[in-house]
């Protein structure tokens, strides 16, 4: 439901796979842990191996409410206009008299204390536990949770959201549980809202050949951005997908742009390259060929998308110095109707603060919707799974008996939506932070949007669902981008892998492409810095991570 907690976490996971810097800096894509994909056997973190070693959940599909637009089989998450009739998933706390710690990030200011939030006192008494949350801010939480690992005393649950442990694969095996005989197949059924969660978000959750994680899921992919619907229709175009080609859309960016009404086509964080990379069919950070993989910086498709971005920069089609602007900064330039397309995930969309509401807000009559990309040739685009969770959850290493009480909580906190539960959690408690409307719909008080800051979605979470019942245009929008996005979109081959090089040195290597790539858009290096920041690359672990990764593929 937020707008900054999705996105940013889709833009650390994503930034390899945009192409070396497409939304957000510190991003972590296969580059820094492969999206925490899967090691060998055994507790040897050096070894390369395929998650399918992992003897992962057994998945149960969740039998709840009718949804107003059905889900699909390939990922497209259901739909509802209204809040269905609340079921109560735990007729008894299934806890008692329990503490539980934890650490986690928060998006916005420091939510009331358990003293003064009534919403934070009946959670805990559903559970039956004390669940003690260090809440620390998104900038400072890589910071944090690095200080608290060096202390030695872990709490009980950990968000892990790509912010950097230094050699995540030893931490794990020395400090955090392994969840492999505790969920491993049919075991997760006494856990019944985790094993709600698909198989393909529980394949990003093991390490060093173990179910080391929890996911706290998203929907798949993290879309192409955003545009303003409305500047975009007084260009002539009503229908993104029916942009024929690469050239008619740099003539459409090109009359999008007027500065002399302070306005631009384009403009977002380490220039927005993502849908670019989905116009021009760039492989998923990885794509195998004939049992070779071939990273995405050495495809014609890479290069081609990277030529298109100069051109577009020469032609004056960016906000000057918008590659440097904080998240903040893209939100507000886009919502004041300065840039007409942005690149953020498509989490970002939703509530208050989000896209939809924001851009009318401030300019009645502009309509945001999310980006849909064409074929630069007019063939087809390609879209990416890159948002297949916010983060993970490590539990630290303790006995049977209390990871189970530990896991227990999880699967609280885990309640799907049609649940009273899930309306504890999300809304708070009816009359002191919310109320119902005719349809059972709950709307948020004053009190409520404060007591509802406590940041149980990054403890634990179901899958998600699109609803709003305030406007069933949204509901409508956001779930047909997901119909067409989602079917055909394109995996990294190797998210289920494990590369030790990879691991250690990853994020390093890829941070000097990004670096490279920002530079040769704006205009400060030649395109043939980019073939010997690629050279280097290969050289300098490259090469070796891809041969890792092909041997992990080779025991698949």
């Amino acid at each position: 439901m937020g707008i900054d907690e999705s996105s940013l976490a889709m833009g650390r996971r994503g930034f390899l796979r945009t192409g070396a810097g497409a939304v957000l800096a510190g991003a972590l894509g296969t580059g820094a842990l492969s999206t925490l994909a899967g090691c060998g056997s055994g507790g040897d973190t050096s070894k390369v191996s395929s998650a399918a070693d992992v003897k992962l959940p057994t998945s149960v599909p969740y039998q709840g409410p009718e949804p107003d637009i059905a889900a699909t089989a390939d990922g497209v998450p259901a739909a509802f206009y209204n809040y269905p009739k609340p079921q109560r998933a735990f007729p008894n706390p299934p806890l008692k008299n329990e503490k539980i710690s934890a650490i986690t990030n928060v998006f916005g200011p420091p939510p009331p204390g358990r003293s003064k939030n009534p919403a934070w006192q009946e959670i805990e008494k559903r559970l039956g536990a004390q669940v003690d949350i260090t809440s620390v801010s998104s900038a400072d939480y890589e910071t944090k949770l690095n200080t608290v690992i060096a202390g030695g005393k872990l709490p009980d649950i950990m968000l892990y959201d790509g912010a950097g442990i230094s050699n995540l694969p030893r931490f794990l095996e020395s400090a955090c549980a392994d969840l492999t005989p505790l969920l491993g197949g049919d075991k997760a059924k006494q856990y019944p809202h985790l094993a709600m969660i698909p198989k393909a978000v529980w394949e990003t959750c093991t390490q060093a050949g173990k179910l080391y994680f929890l996911p706290i899921p998203r929907s798949i992919v993290g879309g192409s951005g955003f545009y303003n619907s409305t500047l975009f229709g007084q260009v002539g175009v009503g229908d993104t997908t029916a942009i024929k080609n690469a050239d008619e859309f740099l003539g459409v960016l090109k009359q999008l742009t007027r500065p002399k009404q302070n306005r631009w086509a384009l403009g977002s964080t380490n220039f927005g390259t993502t849908p670019f990379h989905h116009i021009f069919g760039t492989p998923n950070v990885w794509k195998l060929d004939g049992g070779k993989l071939v990273k995405n910086y050495e495809t014609d498709e890479y290069k081609a998308t990277l030529e298109f971005l100069v051109k577009a920069h020469r032609a004056g089609c960016f906000v000057p110095g918008s590659e440097g602007w904080t998240k903040q900064q893209m939100q507000n330039a886009f919502a004041a109707g300065k840039v007409a397309m942005i690149y953020d995930g498509l989490p970002a969309y939703a509530g208050p603060t989000g896209y939809f509401r924001t851009l009318p807000q401030t300019h009645k009559g502009y309509q945001a919707k999310p980006f849909l990309p064409f074929g630069h040739d007019g063939g087809k685009p390609v879209t990416w799974k890159d948002n297949i969770a916010f983060g993970w959850i490590m539990l630290a290493k303790a006995d049977e008996k209390r990871l189970h009480t530990v896991l227990k909580a999880c699967d609280f906190l885990a309640s799907p939506f049609g649940t009273e539960e899930y309306l504890l959690l999300n809304y708070g408690v009816e009359g002191a932070d919310y109320s119902l409307d005719a349809k059972g719909n709950p709307s948020l008080t004053a009190k409520g949007n404060q007591d509802t800051l406590v940041p149980w979605k990054f403890l634990s979470a179901p899958s998600q669902v699109v609803y709003d019942p305030s406007s069933r245009d949204y509901v409508d929008i956001l779930h047909g981008a997901y119909a067409k996005l989602i079917p055909g979109s394109v995996a990294n081959p190797v998210d289920t892998l494990y590369s030790p090089t990879d691991g250690k040195q990853g994020a390093t290597l890829n941070q000097a492409v990004s670096d490279t790539v920002t530079s040769i858009i704006a205009g400060r290096k030649p395109l043939s810095a980019f073939d010997d920041a690629v050279k280097k690359w290969r050289s300098g672990g490259g090469d070796t991570i891809r041969k890792e990764y092909e041997q992990a593929l080779g025991k698949k």
